[in-house]
């Protein structure tokens, strides 16, 4: 009887052992991981050539390569590369972004090839649970890899899934590129200015190294960038809450404010405004726990020398009674922004109003 517990004693010893032998092994494995490459927004599909020319490669190319809303010209959302499951190498591997598309009603030995990096239980899962369609992985060859997978036991299943979700599936990734962008704007920050701002204002936003004040008024923020040819912006402007109508025409707000505070210095009647042909492209969303107005549109000089992009959240800090207008706009005659406006949407994600911090 005694020999019986030792054993018992002995067996869980060894194996409580194995288990912390195999953490540790995957710690070991995830420290010696190289990191993810390329740009926050580069993307590698990882699906069957005839299928990326078919139905399901069309489904997944407007879900990833739709335009980014409110630029001058056009841009996708995400740089997007497909590969062969057969040549996925060593250096595609470790992409910052991947995609693995596969069904299980085609048998090309590309799609077989797709089917390696599924485990036979998952396999049978697909096959048995049309409600599954995708999994969601972080660092799988990689640190700092976001890594999705979608299937089904059928491309017609797959392609309803992906449309049904198309919003979901694209916000994944966006919220993984904002991550990225802050992650590399915020190595360094302009402290003094950060503290000078809570002081005087009551909010809080990260402002990163090389920015510069432009205007620090009781109700108004303007901080800037400029380099060369080009600008980053941000400005806040706060009041008392009184008329939920501004809700109703963001663009109509904007011009109070823009023609108000963003004027020339030598030249006043000169100021910032909008391209009224292009109308200001307008959702409601979530910004950072408040329901907010989000505008996407073009804004222009009134004496038509300048332009460029800008993106705006409108909310309301109900426990102060407070609304507030934040907009990034960017300057960059003759190239491409999305790069830019991601860096502005990245600052003014870090904004956080006086309830927020009390909170915190």
């Amino acid at each position: 009887m005694r020999f019986m517990k030792l054993t018992h004693i002995t067996l869980f010893t060894i194996l409580i052992y194995l288990l912390g032998c195999q953490q540790t092994k995957e710690r070991v494995q995830k420290e010696f991981q190289k990191n993810a490459k390329g740009e926050a927004d580069e993307m590698i599909i990882v699906m069957d050539s005839t299928q990326w020319n078919g139905s399901l490669g069309q489904t997944v190319k407007d879900t990833y390569r739709s335009y980014l809303i409110g630029l001058p010209q056009d841009e996708p959302k995400f740089s997007v590369h497909q590969v062969n499951p057969s040549e996925l190498n060593t250096t595609l591997r470790s992409a910052v972004n991947m995609v693995f598309v596969m069904t299980l009603d085609n048998e090309s030995s590309q799609s077989k090839r797709a089917r390696s990096y599924f485990s036979d239980a998952s396999l049978k899962k697909i096959q048995g649970d049309t409600s599954l369609y995708m999994t969601l992985r972080k660092d799988v060859f990689a640190k700092g890899q976001l890594v999705l997978y979608l299937f089904s036991k059928s491309e017609e299943i797959l392609i309803e899934k992906i449309k049904d979700n198309q919003k979901y599936l694209t916000e994944i990734f966006e919220s993984a590129v904002r991550e990225r962008v802050r992650a590399s704007l915020f190595k360094e920050k302009e402290k003094q200015m950060m503290k000078s701002i809570e002081e005087d204002h009551g909010y809080s936003i990260n402002i990163p190294f090389g920015w510069d004040m432009a205007k620090n008024l009781n109700d108004f923020v303007w901080i800037r960038k400029l380099e060369h040819n080009m600008e980053w912006a941000i400005f806040i402007h706060e009041a008392d809450y009184t008329d939920q109508s501004i809700f109703n025409d963001v663009g109509k707000y904007r011009d109070q404010i823009t023609e108000r505070y963003l004027t020339d210095s030598d030249k006043p009647d000169i100021h910032i405004t909008r391209q009224f042909e292009i109308p200001v492209f307008t959702e409601r969303v979530n910004f950072n726990g408040h329901f907010a107005v989000e505008g996407r549109g073009l804004w222009k000089i009134s004496d038509n020398s300048g332009g460029g992009p800008f993106v705006s959240y409108t909310f309301v800090d109900e426990e102060n009674q407070k609304i507030y207008y934040v907009e990034g706009y960017v300057y960059s005659p003759g190239t491409k922004k999305k790069k830019m406006v991601r860096e502005v949407e990245a600052v003014i994600s870090t904004f956080r109003c006086p309830s927020d911090l009390q909170k915190s």
